[in-house]
């Protein structure tokens, strides 16, 4: 269902039609501004902090997600730290929240834009099964992540 919000931005005050989208890490929305522009705006699993997507904490992330606030029907209030991994190269750079679950070690794989992208589980047979979102506004990062991502946590000792 798409609304209409004032966003203000400095002295200026801008109408934005926006669109939720339902995203299992994420609060976030698809915002299209009256002047053409528009964007994906989602909040940091570390910090709650709002980040305009391929541009990072700006300040109309921050003016957007104030606006947006009240429209989400819950809060994200469990905030994890990420560990950042850049030993692959500029293709290979991602974050990665690891955890157990009950006897499963879990990777959460964010992109560099602070993303998220999927959940690593490896199994006890050494082997890795991939959970990926797939909503309406899914997002298409490299293909090759989901395959790679893996072996380097692997290679890494992650």
């Amino acid at each position: 269902m798409e609304h209409l919000i004032y966003i203000q931005n400095g002295e200026e005050a801008t109408l934005a039609s926006f669109t939720l989208i339902d995203h299992p890490m994420h609060l976030m929305a698809k915002v299209c501004f009256e002047d053409g522009y528009e964007n994906i705006f989602f909040t940091d699993v570390e910090t709650g902090e709002w980040i305009e997507q391929d541009l990072g904490f700006t300040s109309l992330a921050k003016q957007t997600g104030q606006s947006l606030a009240g429209y989400f029907n819950y809060q994200c209030d469990e905030y994890k730290p990420i560990q950042w991994f850049t030993g692959g190269g500029a293709n290979y750079a991602f974050g990665y929240h690891k955890y157990l679950s009950g006897e499963f070690t879990v990777f959460e794989i964010y992109n560099q834009n602070f993303r998220y992208m999927f959940s690593a589980i490896q199994c006890d047979n050494g082997l890795w099964q991939i959970i990926m979102f797939n909503g309406d506004l899914a997002w298409n990062f490299p293909p090759c992540c989901k395959d790679e991502i893996p072996y380097m946590i692997d290679v890494y000792n992650l």
